[in-house]
C-alpha cells in the first residue's frame, strides 16, 4: 500500500482580520455544503443498491457518483482556496454511450468520492461548524451581556456567584454573589478571553477541515512499486501506464477515510460500553474511547505513536474493568475490534516489522497487567479473552501483510511492465535513427562523392587551369572526403553496439583548433578576423583559468556552427571572431555584417537545427547563448560558458 505526505507547499497565513476571514469562509459554509451532500448522497445511494437488483440501481449507482465527484472537486477547490495546495486529481476517462457511463462504476476514485462525502465531511463540518458558532457566540454574548443582561429574568444561582462562593467557602455576600455587576464582569472578562483565542481556534478548526480533505482526497502522486523507474519526459507513456490507476487510486485516502469512521464509532460506541456495562467512571470511559481513537488516526501516519497510545488504553481498561464478572475481560468485545482495525491498517501501510509490533505490544502490557489476577485464580473467561483476542488479532495481521505483499507484487509487475515498454519504445526510436541516418548516408554520400570527383579531376577535365583554381578545386576535393569519412563513421558508430564498435576514434577538437578552423573557413573567400586572448600564453600573463575539455570543445562547437552560417546565409560579409577567457567565464562571439549587396553569391537556406544544438551545450555546461540580428544588417552569436 502507499502513504501519500500531506502536501508540502502550503500558503502562509498571517493571524489578522484576512486570515481569520479565510477561516471562516472555510469552516462556516462547509457545514451547509456537506449537509446537502449527506442528505443527496446517502438516500440516493441507498436507493440505487435497493434497486441494484431489478437493473434501476444500475442506472442510479453512477449519477451518485458523479454528484458525489462533484462535492468531492468543490471540497478540493474550497480547500485550495484555503491555502492548501492540491494535486490535481485524475478520474477514469469517461467513454461515451451507456456503456461508459455504467462503467464509472468501477472508477475507485469516485468511490472514495462518495465515501469521504457521505461518511466523513458531514460529521467533521459538523464538529467544527459547531465549535465555530459556540466560539464566537459566546464572545459576542460575553461582550454585550452588560446591555442585554439585564431584560432577562433575575436568576438567583450565576456561575460567576457559584464559582465564587467556592472560592470563599459560602463567605460571600448574597447581594454580591447573586447581583448583576458580578455576572457582567465575569461574562466580560469570558468574552474577551473567548474573543482573543478565537484566531487560534478558527485556525486549528480551518486546519483540521483542510488536512482531513487533503489526505482523504489528495490523489497520489507515485507508485511506489515504479520508484526506481526513471520517467522519460520525452516519449510518451506506454498504453496503459500512464497516470492511469497510481494517480488516481489513493490509498492514505481510503486509510484515513476508515480511521475517521472507526475513530468516530469508537468514541460513539466504546464510552457507553465502558461506563454502563463495565462500570467504569464516566469520565475514565470517555478518556479511554478518546485514547483509542487517537491510536486508530495516529498509526495512519505514525504507527509506533499510534500504538503506545492503544497500549496504553488497553492496560486502562483491563485495569479499570477488572470488576466485571458478566462480560468479556480483560478484553471487551469493542476493544479486540479497535485492536483489529488498528492492526489492519498498520499492516497495510507499513512493513510487517511494525505490524507485530502494533499486534504484540497491546497484547503482551495487557496480559502482563492481569496476569497477577490470572495466576490468583481469574475466571476461565480472562484467559479465553486474551487467546481469543490474539488469535483474531493475529490472524487481521497476517491477511493484512498479505494483501500487502500482493499489493507490492503487483506494482512490481506494473513496473516492470512500464520498464519493458519503455525499453521497447527506447530500441525502436533507435532503429528508426539509424534507419534514418542510413538514409541520410545514401542520399548525401552519392552527392559527397560527386563532389569529390568532379574536382579531383577538373585539372585533367579543364586543362590551363591557374595555379590557385587548381589549388582551390583540391581543397573542395579534400573537404568533400573527409566530411564523407565523417559520415560513414557516424553510421557505423549509430549501427553498432558498445562490444562492436568499428568507427575510428579521434580527438575531440579543442580551443586550440580554432585558428585552423578560421583558416579553413577563410579558403571558401570569406574575410575573417580573430581575436584572442586569456588563453594559451596570454594565460600564463593573466592569470586565467584552465579550459576544461567541455568548455573547450562547446566554444570550438559554437565558432563551427556561427561560422558555417555566417557563410551560407550573409555570403561575402566581413566575419569577425573573438575568444577571452576571464577569471570565471570563457566568451566567445562571432560576428558578420551584411551579406554582399552586389548579390553573385546567394544565400542558402536554414532550418535553425545548428543554433539549437549550440544552445543545447551550452546550457548543459550551464552557460548563456544569445543570437539574433544587429544594428546594420549582421548578425551576432555570443555565448559564456563557466570555467568552474
Amino acid at each position: 500500500m502507499v502513504t501519500t505526505p500531506l502536501p508540502a507547499a502550503r500558503r502562509t497565513h498571517r493571524f489578522g482580520i484576512a486570515g481569520l476571514a479565510r477561516d471562516y469562509a472555510l469552516v462556516l459554509p462547509g457545514f451547509f455544503l456537506s449537509l446537502c451532500a449527506f442528505a443527496v448522497l446517502v438516500p440516493l445511494f441507498s436507493l440505487a443498491v435497493g434497486t441494484l437488483i431489478v437493473w434501476i440501481g444500475a442506472l442510479l449507482l453512477p449519477v451518485a457518483l458523479t454528484i458525489a465527484s462533484g462535492f468531492a472537486q468543490l471540497s478540493r477547490a474550497r480547500v485550495r482556496a484555503w491555502g492548501l495546495a492540491l494535486p490535481t486529481v485524475e478520474y477514469a476517462p469517461s467513454a461515451p454511450g451507456f456503456s461508459g457511463w455504467i462503467r464509472r462504476v468501477t472508477d475507485p476514485r469516485r468511490w472514495l468520492d462518495l465515501a469521504f462525502e457521505g461518511l466523513v465531511a458531514f460529521p467533521l463540518r459538523a464538529l467544527t461548524f459547531s465549535i465555530a458558532a459556540a466560539w464566537t457566540l459566546g464572545a459576542l454574548a460575553g461582550l454585550t451581556y452588560w446591555f442585554w443582561g439585564g431584560f432577562l429574568p433575575p436568576d438567583d444561582v450565576t456561575l460567576a456567584g457559584l464559582i465564587l462562593e467556592g472560592i470563599t467557602a459560602g463567605a460571600t455576600p448574597d447581594a454580591l454573589a447573586h447581583s448583576f455587576a458580578l455576572d457582567a464582569g465575569f461574562q466580560l472578562v469570558a468574552g474577551v478571553i473567548l474573543l482573543l483565542t478565537l484566531p487560534f481556534v478558527m485556525r486549528g478548526l480551518a486546519w483540521l477541515e483542510a488536512a482531513t480533505t487533503a489526505a482523504a482526497l489528495g490523489a497520489e502522486l507515485e507508485d511506489p512499486a515504479s520508484a526506481d523507474v526513471p520517467a522519460r519526459p520525452d516519449r510518451a507513456a506506454p498504453r496503459g501506464a500512464g497516470l492511469g490507476t497510481p494517480a488516481r487510486i489513493s490509498a492514505a485516502g481510503w486509510s484515513w477515510i476508515c480511521a475517521g469512521v472507526a475513530a468516530v464509532a469508537t468514541i460513539a460506541v466504546g464510552w457507553p460500553v465502558l461506563a454502563v456495562l463495565y462500570g467504569m467512571p464516566s469520565v475514565a470511559a470517555m478518556l479511554v474511547s478518546a485514547a483509542q481513537a487517537a491510536a486508530v488516526l495516529l498509526v495512519v501516519r505514525r504507527p509506533a505513536v499510534g500504538t503506545a497510545v492503544q497500549t496504553a488504553a488497553a492496560v486502562a481498561t483491563a485495569l479499570l474493568a477488572s470488576s466485571s464478572t458478566e462480560w468479556p475481560w480483560p478484553w471487551p468485545a469493542a476493544g479486540i475490534v479497535i485492536q483489529s482495525v488498528i492492526v489492519l491498517l498498520v499492516a497495510l501501510r507499513h512493513p510487517w516489522p511494525q505490524a507485530l509490533i502494533a499486534w504484540l505490544a497491546p497484547q503482551a502490557a495487557v496480559l502482563l497487567a492481569v496476569l497477577p489476577r490470572v495466576v490468583g485464580g481469574a475466571p476461565e473467561a480472562a484467559v479465553a479473552g486474551l487467546i481469543v483476542s490474539a488469535s483474531v488479532t493475529l490472524g487481521v495481521a497476517a491477511v493484512a501483510a498479505a494483501l500487502r505483499a500482493l499489493a507490492s507484487s503487483r506494482g512490481a509487475l506494473r513496473a516492470e511492465r512500464r520498464a519493458n515498454a519503455d525499453l521497447s519504445a527506447q530500441r525502436r526510436e533507435l532503429d528508426e535513427r539509424t534507419r534514418i541516418a542510413q538514409e541520410l548516408h545514401d542520399v548525401v554520400a552519392h552527392s559527397m562523392s560527386v563532389i569529390s570527383v568532379q574536382a579531383t579531376t577538373a585539372e585533367y577535365r579543364l586543362p590551363g587551369l591557374a595555379p590557385d583554381v587548381r589549388e582551390e578545386f583540391a581543397s573542395i576535393a579534400q573537404s568533400s572526403r573527409q566530411a564523407l569519412s565523417e559520415m560513414r563513421s557516424l553510421l557505423v558508430l549509430l549501427r553498432s553496439t558498445d562490444d562492436e564498435r568499428e568507427a575510428a576514434l579521434a580527438p575531440q577538437p579543442t580551443l586550440d583548433d580554432i585558428p585552423a578552423l578560421v583558416d579553413a573557413t577563410r579558403r571558401s573567400g570569406a574575410a575573417i578576423s580573430l581575436g584572442v586572448s586569456g588563453i594559451g600564453s596570454d594565460a600564463e600573463r593573466h592569470g586565467a583559468a584552465a579550459i576544461p575539455p567541455a568548455v573547450g570543445l562547446t566554444a570550438y562547437r559554437v565558432v563551427q556552427e556561427a561560422l558555417s552560417n555566417a557563410v551560407r546565409h550573409a555570403p561575402g560579409s566581413d566575419i569577425a571572431v573573438g575568444v577571452h577567457a576571464r577569471d570565471d567565464r570563457l566568451d566567445v562571439e562571432v560576428r558578420n555584417g551584411p551579406a554582399d549587396p552586389s548579390g553573385r553569391r546567394e544565400a542558402a537556406p536554414g532550418a535553425g537545427l545548428g543554433l539549437s544544438g549550440v544552445r543545447e551545450r551550452t546550457q548543459a555546461l550551464g552557460g548563456t547563448v544569445a543570437a539574433g540580428p544587429v544594428d546594420g544588417g549582421g548578425f551576432r552569436v555570443r555565448a559564456s560558458l563557466p570555467l568552474a
